[in-house]
């Protein structure tokens, strides 16, 4: 997403998400935002100032250091053995206003009083916060620890380095194998009959052999598989068994090949697939979740409202509502979280949750006014959004809207003339006391409202033009005729044309309401 002015930042893939609309709820609850970011799978920390003082950990990040006490104090004085390396990553962050990123990178830290220092190995994005002069003001650092995964790596590599291998060769005369000396440790198996070794094969993969050799011979050719093996011990181990046919004199043939014994391997492998597994399933129930939260296309009195949201991954931070006070008015708004990554979607979450909040909680309060109020309780150490707020009556399509640093809505009239609305203003979160001026409009029947994210007009082709507001505008009188769905399936095809066809980089998502 885009920040007012020339201030560029990194952002974090994420998705839609909302709690319902609570009246018994109080709107703005700071440490609702905390504990989603508190709960936490990976480890979240900020830094603040020069010194880069700590701020805040989650209980991941506690976790990982220990529980030692480090808030309020500079994390070179608080965590002096992360070491120079680590700390220049944190002063490139900050002397560039750019986000840095690594996979598996060691750390050396003590958790434990008098206990000596623990290798741990960690993914990690380190991401400026910026102030709204665009100065660098602190650092958010999101992560997981990776230590165990990289652990079983470790010991997978060892394995195979460590020689568990045998070689053999079998007389094809006589159906005699001859293995080498390490077979009888490794698969408890010596010279004999190659029915020996068939017998140990798991019942079930015994015709994968019968056919892998049975082609082998036809074709003169090699093969590899892999199998289950009984040992004698009764423990059952994969194997990987891979041959050869070799001709002799007199055109005599035989087996040579090895046997691997690659159980590490495939645990691994299991339990990758399982962990990725599970990893897809919690973010296809997230999307799910968030989807189900973003309301569904309808009618109120004399307006429709439409919604298009795709996200450039499971989970995004673009995220929209449209809310029925009790006075029959609608609220309505459109936000775009800063960054990418699940720490982005809980904000999506919590920050979707207290606008719908204090949109029902505070019919009173006019759209400038709930937005500073926003704006005032929003935790300056998160990171920040865009949002378009606004009212509307839908009998007489008189409304008004604020814009916070999100892209100008464009109020799209009957006869095809677009008028861009707003005059920017500050995004939620990066000062504590805006001021926001509301910005009138009427829509009369046939016109239409557009609110939508910067991930459309930003979104970049192959030659790194962007798709910019002007080709928006020029999509909109194209189909001026279309139906509001219509146009919103129009922009999203034409995004991902723009695109070359290729994976989205940011949420691509639209808010559209339309006068009857």
């Amino acid at each position: 997403m885009s920040n007012s002015g020339s201030v560029q930042r990194d952002r974090w893939h994420a998705q839609q998400g909302v709690d319902r609309p609570n009246p018994e709820r109080a709107a703005f609850q700071a440490g609702e935002v905390r504990r989603l970011l508190e709960q936490a799978p990976g480890f979240i920390a900020v830094l603040r100032g020069p010194e880069q003082t700590i701020e805040m950990v989650n209980a991941a990040c506690a976790e990982l250091i220990g529980h030692r006490d480090v808030i309020g104090r500079p994390i070179r004085e608080a965590l002096a053995e992360l070491g120079d390396t680590f700390f220049d990553l944190l002063d490139r962050v900050t002397s560039t206003g750019e986000a840095v990123m690594g996979r598996g990178r060691p750390l050396g830290i003590h958790r434990m009083p008098g206990r000596p220092m623990e290798n741990r190995f960690i993914d990690y994005v380190f991401q400026p916060i910026i102030g709204a002069d665009g100065a660098v003001t602190g650092i958010f650092l999101q992560g997981h620890d990776v230590t165990d995964q990289k652990r079983t790596e470790e010991q997978l590599r060892l394995a195979l380095q460590g020689g568990r291998i045998a070689a053999w060769e079998r007389d094809l005369t006589t159906d005699y194998v001859t293995w080498s000396d390490n077979a009888l440790d490794l698969l408890g198996i010596s010279n004999g009959p190659a029915a020996e070794f068939v017998a140990r094969i798991h019942p079930d993969d015994r015709r994968l052999q019968r056919d892998a050799l049975a082609r082998a011979l036809a074709e003169d050719a090699s093969y590899s598989i892999e199998v289950r093996f009984l040992k004698p011990d009764g423990s059952m181990i994969w194997i990987e068994h891979r041959a050869e046919v070799q001709k002799g004199p007199n055109g005599l043939r035989s087996l040579a090949g090895i046997t691997a014994d690659i159980t590490a391997r495939r645990t691994a492998e299991d339990e990758v697939r399982e962990s990725e597994a599970r990893y897809r399933k919690d973010l296809e129930a997230a999307a799910l979740v968030q989807n189900g939260l973003v309301p569904k296309d309808g009618i109120i009195g004399n307006l429709r409202h439409e919604g298009l949201l795709q996200s450039s991954s499971f989970i995004g931070g673009d995220t929209f509502n449209v809310v029925r006070q009790a006075d029959g008015r609608l609220s309505f708004f459109h936000i775009d979280v800063c960054g990418h990554g699940a720490a982005a979607a809980l904000v999506s979450v919590a920050a979707h949750h207290l606008i719908s909040q204090a949109a029902v909680r505070n019919v009173s309060l006019r759209p400038e006014e709930l937005v500073q109020e926003a704006a005032r309780d929003w935790p300056q150490d998160l990171p920040f959004f865009t949002m378009i707020y606004g009212q509307i009556d839908p009998e007489t399509g008189e409304g008004s809207m604020v814009q916070a640093g999100h892209p100008h809505p464009l109020l799209i009239r009957h006869d095809g003339s677009i008028t861009p609305l707003g005059d920017g203003g500050l995004p939620i979160g990066i000062n504590e006391n805006p001021v926001y001026d509301a910005v009138p409009f009427t829509l009369s029947a046939g016109d239409a409202l557009l609110l939508y994210s910067d991930g459309i007009v930003e979104a970049e082709n192959a030659a790194g033009e962007v798709f910019s507001e002007e080709r928006l505008s020029g999509l909109i009188r194209a189909h001026s005729t279309a139906r509001a769905g219509s146009l919103l399936q129009a922009i999203a095809q034409e995004v991902l044309h723009w695109r070359g066809g290729t994976r989205l980089e940011d949420d691509v998502s639209a808010l559209l309401l339309e006068r009857l």
